[in-house]
């Protein structure tokens, strides 16, 4: 595979979108709904074709979650490599992500044949099923998919490394969505993307989340949100110069306007109008094996407006 080449000779898509510094925010892709399977690998692209998964029952597996708002990804321990020889259960996640009734719900297993006696489609549904263990914790998903590309492996590894043996619970994924942005984290069942992480700032992340608050720094969005809304947002922590609780920001209202769409948050009493501007960037390759480069959409905030406990913003 020929990597795309930044001008400053880095190599990876990862690399050159942190050369032209393209923008982040506003970059989650939507998700209801998600299923986790424990598969320590070899992972592959696509990854419910990987090897030591059962054919038959992944494929009933894919046919059922087929146009559901279910998202299927494999995960395992940092740095894990088989061990489902020693005979200890393997996990399975199911995931609603919400910013009203996220939850989560562990199903352990011997045979990924066992997941077929569940209603996997239950992810995509605000009520909680009636089977699995209720999990009250934040889960975070690092995204180390090297047949997907290579940027995803070699930077999410070092950021999983990093985040392996802490009190959090931390698995390494599959795909997330934006190769280009690795190392990616994303944090369930909150739905919170994070991208750009070092293993330093991964560190840093995942404790102020564990206390319940967002670092804006390498914040791209939360997957129940449309894009302009997760720009905005970004765009507001950002502005707002500290870090804010994970729920502190309220979405009130979405509007479309000419160029984009018109947000309005609120937060601490407080309520901000934000423009958000829709624009087409220059070519770019999306990923480290794209054939042909493609033209992100961007959603840029031109201006927010409002007050902050009676003080202008």
């Amino acid at each position: 595979m020929r990597l795309p080449t930044a001008p400053d000779g880095r190599r990876g898509c990862s690399a050159l979108a942190r050369y032209t510094d393209e923008q982040i925010a506003g970059t989650a892709g939507r998700t209801g709904g998600w299923l986790l399977i424990e598969h320590d690998g070899p992972w592959r692209h696509p990854a419910l074709a990987s090897e030591g998964l059962d054919r038959d029952v992944v494929s009933e597996l894919s046919r059922r979650i087929a146009g559901r708002d279910v998202r299927p990804q494999l995960i395992k321990r940092p740095g894990a490599r088989d061990r489902a020889r020693i005979g200890r259960p393997l996990r399975a996640y199911l995931v609603h992500t919400s910013r009203t009734h996220p939850w989560v719900r562990r199903v352990d297993f011997h045979d990924l044949a066992e997941l077929l006696a569940i209603d996997v489609t239950a992810a995509e549904r605000p009520e909680p099923p009636t089977f699995g263990r209720p999990v009250d914790h934040t889960l975070y998903l690092v995204c180390t998919h090297a047949k997907k590309d290579p940027c995803c492996a070699m930077l999410g590894r070092p950021v999983a490394a990093a985040l392996a043996g802490g009190e959090a619970e931390v698995w390494e994924t599959t795909h997330v969505g934006g190769d280009r942005f690795a190392a990616n984290l994303v944090a369930l069942p909150q739905g919170v993307y994070f991208g750009r992480l070092t293993p330093e700032g991964a560190q840093d992340t995942v404790a102020a989340f564990e206390r319940g608050l967002v670092l804006p720094e390498n914040y791209r969005g939360r997957c129940t949100d449309s894009s302009p809304a997760q720009a905005a947002e970004a765009a507001l922590r950002a502005r707002l110069g500290f870090p804010v609780g994970v729920d502190a920001l309220t979405h009130l209202t979405e509007e479309a306007t000419e160029t984009g769409a018109r947000i309005t948050l609120g937060h601490d009493g407080g309520l901000y109008s934000v423009e958000v501007e829709t624009e087409e960037g220059t070519e770019c390759p999306s990923t480290c094996s794209a054939l042909s480069p493609t033209r992100p959409v961007f959603h840029r905030v031109r201006n927010i407006s409002g007050e902050r406990s009676g003080a202008p913003v």
